[in-house]
């Protein structure tokens, strides 16, 4: 099952604006600029330094989603070429990189939007005055879909962090998106295993059989899988949308499955394992198929069928998983759950 959320899918097939999120996917997937923040400016006096920001600064535009140079926002570049262009000798001193750099940004027009790039400290002193933090832009492209923005948030944090003296931040547009899609897996995978936990206890109070248990909890993973595997047939991603889908499902396919179990563990008298099996399915099979069962099989579908017919993703995914989760969940509960019971059955008496 893939991931990421295609934002278009939140508003409804025919709303204008998805006409204007997939033209913007098309004819502008470049051109976002991501913004890097040293935090922990070095000496800009020294050479070295210069050179090493520089080289981190190469690291960003040259990866596979960078533009390149040319798409590159740096003061030092565009400070150098404004001390060549009025003949200034520059010197590896306070002079030439704190105050003037300070005051180059202080100048008119173009220059001064140079100065909204840095952090002074005792910026009206000249004798104190420190450059503590600057920030440079990078041009973006290739982002067409979050997995791509989860990349490229993944790569800018790996060059940050072979910095960690610069203290170097990072922000794109998506940001929270690439993180929210990062946790989306681990989280999906955690609230199951922990409703798996949940329901395996409350069954064993109920049904005080680990045998048993286990076979519900197996049923239930097996139906989720199943759940799983049709949404990604029919091209569902996994994001927020659909991991609340799967986590309910848990919730809906444990109803068949329990009752059946229940039932042939409750048969009175002494009965084999296949007329357990019998009477569970006497007592429990129509109803699972109708509406006596507060989320009976046909009564939920038809409850929920009105949803196939609305315009709308979160809807859609929503008709979906609860159509595989009570078709799917009836199916174990009526065919594959009550022949497991009665083969392990005689199993449990010896």
């Amino acid at each position: 099952m893939q991931e990421g959320l295609d934002y278009e899918k939140l508003v409804t097939d025919d709303d204008p604006i998805r006409d204007v999120i997939m033209i913007e996917k098309v004819y502008f997937s470049a051109g976002h600029q991501a913004e890097i923040a040293i935090v922990n400016a070095p000496d800009m006096t020294k050479k070295s330094n210069r050179d090493r920001i520089l080289r981190v600064v190469n690291e960003y535009e040259t990866t596979r989603y960078s533009v390149g140079p040319k798409g590159t926002q740096l003061w030092l570049r565009e400070y150098e070429r404004y001390q060549n262009a009025t003949g200034a000798y520059m010197k590896d001193d306070r002079d030439t990189w704190i105050n003037g750099v300070y005051e180059w940004t202080q100048l008119f027009a173009f220059y001064r939007l140079w100065s909204q790039d840095f952090v002074w400290s005792n910026a009206q002193e000249a004798d104190m005055r420190e450059m503590k933090s600057f920030r440079f832009r990078i041009a973006i492209k290739n982002y067409d879909n979050i997995i791509a923005f989860k990349r490229i948030t993944a790569l800018m944090r790996e060059i940050a962090g072979k910095y960690p003296d610069l203290n170097i931040t990072t922000f794109q547009l998506y940001r929270a998106l690439a993180d929210q899609n990062d946790a989306i897996l681990p989280n999906t995978v955690q609230n199951c295993l922990i409703e798996l936990l949940c329901i395996g206890a409350v069954g064993l109070v109920f049904i005080p059989n680990v045998v048993f248990t286990f076979w519900i909890i197996l049923a239930i993973i097996s139906i989720d899988i199943g759940v799983v595997g049709c949404l990604s047939w029919w091209s569902v991603k996994l994001d927020p949308i659909s991991m609340i889908t799967l986590i309910m499902s848990i919730g809906f396919s444990v109803e068949f499955t329990a009752h059946i179990t229940y039932g042939f563990v409750s048969s009175k008298g002494d009965l084999s394992p296949k007329e357990r099996t019998a009477q569970a399915l006497e007592k429990h099979a129509v109803p699972v198929l109708q509406a006596r069962l507060p989320f009976g099989a046909v009564s939920t579908v038809l409850g929920v069928s009105v949803l196939a017919f609305i315009n709308s993703y979160t809807v859609t995914i929503f008709f979906k998983a609860v159509f595989l989760v009570v078709s799917l969940g009836a199916l174990h509960a009526l065919v594959f759950l009550p022949v497991f019971l009665s083969r392990t059955a005689p199993l449990i008496n010896r």
